[in-house]
């Protein structure tokens, strides 16, 4: 796999980062023993591993070869970086910390000013891991804490 990604890197002049992550290691496993347990062999084989590559590297690495990784786990393209920068920067200056606002009322605003609701619904999903945001009131509410 990283043969190929480090040609590709080689062949196009610029640096391609795959990101792996051990919950994708899990999935090339678990595709192998499924493929054993199709076959009702209690164990994997190499060709279960090779095949179960392959699919990894044909869902996955041919995504990243191309630029077209954003939304998977988390990984956005750089244009979708960009707007979600835009709406965390606009967001934190609109509402102080204390003020609670609907989120549907702020999916709507930011709607209004061409940004994608996907990348605001990002921006909101990424405050409240962080702890900025709480939601209140079945989560209709957003409350900015930090």
């Amino acid at each position: 796999m990283r043969t190929s990604a480090r040609q590709h890197e080689h062949d196009s002049n610029r640096r391609l980062s795959i990101p792996i992550t051990v919950r994708q290691l899990e999935s090339i496993v678990r595709i192998a023993e499924a493929l054993a347990k199709m076959r009702l062999e209690p164990f994997t084989t190499d060709a279960d591993v090779e095949e179960s590559l392959r699919l990894f590297q044909v869902s996955t690495l041919e995504s990243a070869m191309s630029g077209s990784l954003s939304g998977v786990e988390g990984l956005t393209a750089l244009e979708d970086q960009e707007e979600v920068r835009k709406v965390e920067k606009q967001l934190k200056q609109r509402f102080p910390i204390g003020s609670q606002v609907s989120e549907s009322r702020i999916i709507q605003d930011f709607t209004k000013q061409r940004f994608t609701e996907r990348s605001v619904r990002t921006v909101l999903n990424i405050m409240i891991r962080r702890g900025e945001l709480q939601h209140r009131m079945q989560r209709k509410v957003v409350l900015r804490v930090k």
